[in-house]
C-alpha cells in the first residue's frame, strides 16, 4: 500500500494525494495551486489520473477542487465522492473558477504586450464543470461506504459546509485524512468530530505553528473595527471567501444589526459566488449545529438584518459607491486573487479613512499577503496604488483549527497513529507542528514533499 502527495506538501494549496491499495489507486483531493505556488504547472497532476478509480474530496474549497475538471479531461472516468453540501458548493466554485480562467486568458490576448511566454491557456471552461459534475456521488457522514476491499466513511471536518475527515478501512488497518479542521465553537456548523483511533493520518498544518484569537469574542472585535471606520468617514472592506468566511461574518454582524447598533450603515455582500453559497447554506441543515438550528426554529435567519444588500449583477456592484451614507462590503476573493474585491481595493486603498480587514488566511505572493506585510504601494489590475488605509486583521475569524486546537484534537485519539504526515502548511508552520506532535506524542512525523511516494505496509 503506497500513497503519493502531488500537492499541498510543502506548501498550503493544491492539495491531491494517490492511495495505491488494495489492486485500485484513490484520489484524494484534486485542488488548484494558489498564491506564489500557482506559479507551477497546474497542469501537471503528477501521474496519469486514467488509472485512478475514485476521487475522495474533502470539501469544496477551490485548492482542493479546483483540479477536478482537469482530471475528467484527462480521462479519470470514476466517480467522485463527496457529501452533497461538497457537490452543490463544487458546482458554483468550479464553474466560477472556469470563468476567472478565461478572464485571465483574455486579458493576455487583449494585453499581448503584457503575454507571459507561453501563453497561459485555461485549464477547463464551464462545459468541462459541467461534465465533471456528471461523476459526482453524495453520502452521508458518518455512513459506511463499500469500495470492494476498502471502505470510507467521512467524519465532519467543521470547517466549512459539508466538509470531511475521510476515514479508509483495509480490513484491520486504517488511514485518515483529516482534510482542513474546522475550529470547536464556529458558528453554523458542528465541531471537528473526534476520530477514535488510526494507524496512518495525513494531517493538515496550516496555522501549525500559531493559535487564533478566541471565537467568543471576535464579533465585538469587528463591530470596534467597524465603527472606529465608519467614525472616520471611511468604508470597511472585507475580502472574504465566498464559502464559509462571508456566512460567518454575516453571523456576527446580525445581532448588532438586529438590536440598532448598525442603523445607518449598509453592508453590501458584492460577490455573486457567495450569495449562491448563501442560497446553498439554507439548503443544508443538516450540516449544521444545534445554535444556529434553534435560530432557525425561532425563525430568525442568521444572514438576514437591516441594511443588508446582496448585489448580483455587475451593474448592482458598480451602484455601490452611488450609495449615500456609510459602507460595509463583503466581496471575493478572499486572498485578493481575483473577484470584485479588487474593483473595491482600488477604490478604497489610497484613502487613509477606510479600511481593509483582513479574516483569513493569505498565502504567499498573494495581494493580501503583501498588504497584511506592509506593502506601502501596491499593483492591481494594471494601476499603481498608494496603501494610505488601514490594513487590518481579525484571525479569530479564521476555518482552519490553530496550533493547540489541532493538538487537542489528536488527544482525542485512542489508537495513537504510529505515523502522521504534515502536509498543507508552509515550512515554517509544519516544522512547528512535527516538533510540537513528537515531543507530546512520540510518533513518528513525516513532511513529505510534492511527488514523494511512501509504502504504508
Amino acid at each position: 500500500m503506497n500513497l503519493e502527495f502531488h500537492g499541498a506538501a510543502g506548501g498550503v494549496t493544491g492539495s491531491h494525494m494517490v492511495l495505491d491499495a488494495e489492486g485500485m489507486r484513490i484520489g484524494i483531493d484534486a485542488g488548484l495551486f494558489q498564491g506564489n505556488e500557482a506559479s507551477r504547472d497546474q497542469a501537471d497532476l503528477g501521474h496519469d489520473p486514467r488509472s485512478m478509480r475514485v476521487l475522495l474530496l474533502t470539501h469544496a474549497h477551490i485548492d482542493h477542487s479546483g483540479r477536478v475538471p482537469l482530471l475528467i479531461k484527462r480521462g479519470f472516468s470514476g466517480k467522485i465522492i463527496s457529501t452533497a453540501a461538497t457537490v452543490d458548493l463544487c458546482e458554483i466554485m468550479l464553474k466560477d473558477s472556469a470563468h476567472l480562467m478565461m478572464e485571465a486568458a483574455e486579458h493576455e490576448i487583449q494585453h499581448s504586450d503584457q503575454r507571459r511566454n507561453p501563453f497561459d491557456r485555461p485549464l477547463y471552461e464551464e462545459k468541462d464543470v459541467v461534465a465533471a459534475m456528471k461523476h459526482f456521488t453524495a453520502i452521508r457522514y458518518d455512513k459506511e461506504h463499500d469500495l470492494g476491499r476498502v471502505s470510507i466513511r467521512f467524519r465532519d471536518a467543521g470547517h466549512i459546509l459539508g466538509s470531511a475527515i475521510i476515514e479508509l478501512s483495509f480490513g484491520k488497518k486504517r488511514l485518515v485524512f483529516s482534510g482542513d479542521l474546522g475550529r470547536p465553537g464556529a458558528p453554523f456548523l458542528r465541531d471537528p468530530e473526534k476520530i477514535d483511533g488510526a494507524d496512518w493520518l495525513v494531517l493538515e498544518s496550516t496555522y501549525g505553528d500559531m493559535d487564533h484569537g478566541d471565537i467568543a469574542e471576535r464579533g465585538k472585535m469587528l463591530l470596534d473595527i467597524i465603527l472606529e471606520t465608519l467614525d472616520r468617514g471611511g468604508n470597511v472592506v472585507i475580502p472574504a471567501f465566498a464559502i464559509g468566511r462571508t456566512q460567518e461574518i454575516l453571523y456576527e454582524l446580525n445581532p448588532y444589526a438586529e438590536r440598532g447598533m448598525l442603523n445607518g450603515v449598509s453592508c453590501f455582500v458584492d460577490s455573486p459566488m457567495a450569495i449562491s453559497a448563501t442560497e446553498i447554506y439554507a439548503r443544508h441543515p443538516e450540516c449544521f449545529d444545534e445554535e444556529t438550528l434553534s435560530l432557525l426554529r425561532s425563525g430568525d435567519s442568521p444572514l438576514e438584518f437591516p441594511g443588508i444588500r446582496y448585489t448580483r449583477s455587475r451593474d448592482e456592484s458598480k451602484a455601490i459607491y452611488d450609495h449615500k451614507g456609510p459602507r460595509i462590503i463583503i466581496s471575493a476573493s478572499g486572498m485578493c486573487t481575483g473577484g470584485r474585491v479588487l474593483h473595491h481595493l482600488i477604490k478604497n486603498l489610497e484613502h487613509k479613512d477606510s479600511t481593509i480587514l483582513f479574516v483569513g488566511y493569505q498565502a504567499d505572493g498573494t495581494i493580501g499577503r503583501k498588504l497584511l506585510d506592509g506593502a506601502r504601494k501596491i499593483r492591481i489590475m494594471d494601476k499603481d496604488l498608494d496603501v494610505k488605509a488601514q490594513i487590518k486583521s481579525l484571525d479569530a475569524f479564521s476555518a482552519h483549527a490553530g496550533r493547540n486546537e489541532i493538538l487537542s484534537w489528536l488527544r482525542s485519539f485512542r489508537q495513537f497513529p504510529d505515523k502522521i504526515f504534515l502536509n498543507h502548511g508552509e515550512h515554517r508552520a509544519t516544522r512547528a507542528l512535527a516538533e510540537a506532535i513528537g515531543t507530546e506524542f512520540g510518533s513518528e512525523v513525516v513532511i513529505p514533499a510534492r511527488g514523494q511516494r511512501y509504502r504504508l505496509c
